[in-house]
């Protein structure tokens, strides 16, 4: 009886928000999402592996193992780890209370030569600013901004990035799981010039019951735009608990 009582609290208890980050697998951009969080929110802000295989089921192996049990968890998945969200919401239904992918995908792109092309200055050395601005900031981000993301790239290692790449030319989109039932929100970057239009509307095929809104936004979408997604993501949360109350 105690413990039954014990889960029917958890059960009632707000769901952590889980922030999982993209290509770059650090905690280090979601500094201005940090700062927005409501203040009766708990938060986990993920750091991916830095070093090992990077396919998805491996990734989602080590974050089952990364994440206590036993609570719920709102997932909000940014770019490259969109995949590996939906894989830990399959794995854990009865704790993942809902799901948010924040400029992410379920498939690679048709022409995986012309996907490669904006990818590439993430592997290199010193990756160009102009390449950082145009395809993940905005031309228009602050000089500061852009140190930040280009610190963040140069620290991981390129041959973690390189695999990281080509699990993204990998994916098919038969590879997600359906997740039926499951409260979900995609928001999508008008101006993304990495995930193709192709793609974002393929997302949105995928899983046709998901909210789907857009934000004029570059590819770093909660990097760019991180109090306008903090509000949508809000009132997503709020329509889950009212669902769910």
């Amino acid at each position: 009886m105690a413990h039954s009582n014990i889960t029917a609290e958890r059960s009632l208890e707000p769901p952590i928000w889980t922030f999982l980050p993209g290509l770059h697998g650090s905690d280090e951009l979601f500094g201005a999402i940090q700062d927005r969080l409501p203040d009766d929110i708990e938060a986990d802000f993920v750091n991916l592996p830095p070093d090992g295989k990077q396919d998805y089921d491996t990734l989602c192996k080590w974050l089952d193992d990364e994440l206590s049990k036993g609570r719920r968890r709102l997932l909000i998945a940014e770019s490259f780890s969109g995949p590996l969200a939906m894989r830990m919401a399959n794995l854990r239904p009865d704790e993942i209370s809902g799901l948010v992918l924040a400029a992410s995908f379920c498939d690679a792109p048709l022409n995986p030569g012309l996907a490669l092309l904006p990818l590439r200055p993430l592997i290199m050395v010193k990756p160009p600013r102009k390449a950082l601005r145009h395809f993940l900031i905005g031309e228009d981000a602050t000089d500061a901004d852009v140190a930040q993301i280009r610190a963040v790239v140069q620290s991981m290692p390129k041959s973690t990035m390189s695999k990281r790449i080509r699990t993204i030319l990998q994916l098919q989109e038969t590879d997600n799981p359906p997740l039926p039932g499951l409260p979900m929100l995609i928001l999508q970057a008008n101006n993304d010039n990495i995930v193709p239009w192709e793609v974002q509307r393929k997302l949105e095929a995928c899983y046709p019951d998901a909210d789907s809104q857009w934000i004029e936004s570059p590819h770093l979408i909660l990097q760019r735009c991180p109090g306008t997604c903090i509000k949508r993501i809000a009132k997503f949360a709020r329509k889950i608990d009212v669902s769910t109350s």
